[in-house]
């Protein structure tokens, strides 16, 4: 009785994923150490703002390069080693990073980890996307979940390890991490499969057809989320904290960590409400408060209104999970990971440029003109999701 009772929880636990989300939740924690060790790791190497943008640039031409190739991979290859490729290439660009003499190999090392970011997301957003649209919205959510955990605890665990030990000790240990995940998934039997695997069938809706200004306007979202992260969250929101308010790297990543956590609350509830009421009342409201906290950023500098801003942007940006929702809807599995790449892509390709575009005007023009661009985007996006994407979930799904 006690055997079968294990076994019925072990296969719970594969059902909502624990094993893909806690691979996610730690190579996340190993790619986010870096936010706030950017100031260190600037004079360390001698570089300026527009240098330090120019690291998540990179990151996310690595990201970029490999959104189409991890599409792909994951409709064909188990998500077990698709894991363990991810973790291995984040430990390489960790290694990479903290042993880094100068900028050159610090850029090398973005790369290396955009890549392994991609492999990571791409493969762990497929997974739990492919449950069935009764309970999708709670799926992805559970994906932010794992994603918003780690990027809570990653700042954090940064800060506090280089305030204590330095920035390389730092970035060392988070290969560490990497290399145990990447030893854990080569050796896993687990078959990890599919959440829709284990639902009824007859639950899954028809599919929407797909109009091209809606589907532009769904890969637009993680433009606003990947540009607002890369820009403000790892760009200008840490070196504001340094030149302009004196706050330093184990204060910016506790506040990091807090718009971790609130984020990590927001996921939680969109997709309860994306299943039970609404997708697009997940979705707009989230996107509003993500507009109002860069206007925050922009328009105030004190250190309330610094952490104000992180709280807004973070707890807004879980909406764009109810876009990842909305996307599965409307491909109903077939081909999904290629539609992800796609929406990826889009979102990879602002993060090449907001990080750099910001960098450079915050060194030019300072802070609220390096924020103007982020906020039109955030603000038109929001508009046009509101007025043009239908909704697919529950009311719709019920129709005849």
């Amino acid at each position: 009785m006690r055997t079968d009772s294990i076994t019925s929880f072990c296969r719970r636990m594969r059902t909502v994923g624990v094993g893909i989300g806690a691979g996610l939740f730690l190579l996340t924690v190993a790619a986010f150490v870096r936010p706030p060790l950017l100031p260190a790791i600037g004079r360390d190497l001698g570089m300026t703002a527009i240098g330090l943008g120019l690291l998540g640039s990179v990151f996310a031409a690595g990201r970029l390069a490999a959104d189409f190739p991890a599409g792909r991979m994951t409709d064909r290859v188990r998500p077990g080693p698709m894991m363990s490729i991810s973790a291995m290439l984040v430990a390489a660009g960790s290694v990479v990073l903290a042993i880094a003499p100068n900028p050159l190999v610090a850029h090398a090392a973005m790369l290396l980890l955009g890549i392994g970011s991609t492999f990571t997301l791409t493969t762990a957003m497929a997974y739990f996307a492919q449950a069935p649209r009764i309970r999708r919205g709670v799926s992805v959510s559970a994906f932010a979940a794992w994603l918003l955990a780690g990027q809570s605890f990653g700042p954090t665990l940064g800060g506090s390890l280089g305030g204590v030990y330095g920035w390389r000790q730092a970035v060392a240990i988070a290969g560490l991490i990497a290399i145990g995940v990447a030893v854990a998934f080569l050796f896993s039997k687990a078959p990890f499969a599919p959440a829709s695997s284990h639902e009824p069938a007859g639950k899954t809706g028809t599919a929407h057809p797909v109009r091209s200004h809606v589907l532009g306007l769904i890969y637009l979202l993680p433009a606003v989320q990947f540009a607002l992260g890369g820009a403000l969250l790892q760009t200008l929101i840490p070196i504001a904290a340094d030149s302009e308010l004196g706050i330093g790297p184990g204060t910016v990543g506790v506040a990091l960590g807090l718009g971790g956590v609130s984020r990590f609350v927001a996921a939680l509830v969109t997709g309860q409400i994306s299943d039970r009421v609404s997708r697009k009342r997940a979705l707009v409201p989230g996107q509003i408060l993500q507009t109002a906290g860069i206007a925050v950023f922009m328009l105030w500098s004190d250190p309330v209104a610094w952490l104000v801003s992180i709280v807004l942007v973070t707890l807004g940006s879980a909406g764009v999970n109810v876009g990842v929702t909305i996307l599965a809807d409307l491909s109903e599995g077939s081909g999904l990971g290629k539609r992800l790449a796609a929406f990826r892509f889009t979102g990879d390709s602002a993060l090449v440029v907001a990080p750099l575009l910001s960098g450079w005007l915050y060194q030019v023009a300072g802070r609220a003109v390096a924020t103007v661009p982020l906020l039109l985007l955030s603000a038109v996006v929001t508009f046009g999701v509101w007025i043009f994407v239908p909704e697919t979930g529950r009311w719709a799904a019920a129709a005849p």
